[in-house]
C-alpha cells in the first residue's frame, strides 16, 4: 500500500504463528497499514535488532509498529483504536500496549495493561482508558514513528532481549516520554521467554544508565540499577535461566 499510516513489521519464527497472525491482522477496518515479514525460520538473524532496523529501512508507513506473530486483535477496530489513542499524545518516545512506570507501589513495580495473556486470556495488568505514561513498554506490540526510528534506530547489538526497554530509556534520556495505550490484543504465547542471555544485555543496560536511574522497571521484573544487591540480583537469576536451561526446565 503506498503512503500507509502504519508499517507492521513482524519476525517469523513459525509460519503457521504468521498463518494465524495475517487472519487476524486482515480482520482489521478503517486503518491503512502495510505487512512486513521478516523470515527467521532458518536463523537469517542473529538479533531481533538488526532484523527490525533491516525492515524499517524500507517501511512506507508514518509510524512503525514492531510486533510478535502471536499477537491476535480482539476485535475488528482493534487496531484503529490503538492509533486512535495514539494520535492524542503530542510527541512520544514509545508507545506500548503493555509496560511499567518508574513509580512503585507497595514497594514494587506495576504493570500497566489491558491486553490478554497466554492460553488461559488472563489479564496480567492494570487496565487504563486513556494513554498512561511508562518508563518502559514489553516488546509484544510497540510503535514508533518512523522519523523518531530515523534518529534513534536500534542498537547493533546481538540477542533477542531488552530492545523495546533499550529504546524507552533512550527516549526517556532525550526527553521524550514513552506510554501504554489501551488495546483490545490477546498476547497468545505466556511470555516467558527470557533466557541467562536476557540478563547479560540486562546487566550491560545497568550499566549505562545507573547514574540517571535508579531503577528499570520492566514487565518482567523490576531492576534496581545502584549498588552491590543490584549486581547479586541480576546474578541471581542469571544462574536460575543457566540451570533451567541446562536441566530443559520450563521457565514459569
Amino acid at each position: 500500500m503506498k503512503n500507509p499510516l502504519i508499517s507492521i513489521i513482524t519476525i517469523v519464527n513459525n509460519e503457521k504463528v504468521y498463518s494465524e497472525f495475517k487472519k487476524s491482522l486482515n480482520s482489521q477496518i478503517n486503518i491503512s497499514y502495510e505487512l512486513i515479514k521478516i523470515s527467521n525460520t532458518h536463523q537469517e538473524f542473529l538479533a531481533a535488532r538488526d532484523a527490525y532496523n533491516a525492515a524499517a529501512k524500507n517501511a512506507q508507513g508514518k509510524f512503525l509498529v514492531f510486533c510478535h506473530p502471536d499477537i491476535r486483535f480482539l476485535h475488528k477496530y482493534a487496531l484503529y483504536n490503538i492509533t486512535k489513542s495514539m494520535s492524542t499524545l503530542a510527541e512520544f518516545g514509545v508507545v506500548g500496549v503493555a509496560g511499567s512506570p518508574l513509580e512503585l507501589k507497595a514497594g514494587n513495580r506495576i504493570i500497566i495493561s489491558n491486553i490478554l495473556h497466554g492460553e488461559q486470556k488472563l489479564l496480567v495488568g492494570q487496565k487504563i482508558t486513556k494513554p498512561t505514561e511508562v518508563q518502559t513498554v514489553d516488546e509484544c506490540f510497540f510503535i514508533l514513528s518512523k522519523q523518531r526510528w530515523k534518529t534513534q534506530p536500534f542498537s547493533n547489538e546481538n540477542g533477542w532481549h531488552l530492545y523495546a526497554v533499550e529504546q524507552c530509556l533512550l527516549s526517556n534520556k532525550n526527553g521524550l516520554k514513552n506510554y501504554v495505550v489501551p488495546a483490545e490484543l490477546w498476547h497468545t504465547s505466556d511470555g516467558k521467554s527470557e533466557d541467562y542471555h536476557y540478563y547479560t544485555y540486562l546487566r550491560h543496560l545497568i550499566k549505562q544508565y545507573r547514574s540517571t536511574v535508579p531503577l528499570i522497571n520492566t514487565t518482567v521484573k523490576m531492576w534496581p540499577t545502584q549498588g552491590i544487591k543490584s549486581q547479586l540480583y541480576i546474578s541471581y537469576w542469571q544462574l536460575n535461566r543457566w540451570v533451567k536451561k541446562l536441566l530443559n526446565i520450563k521457565v514459569k
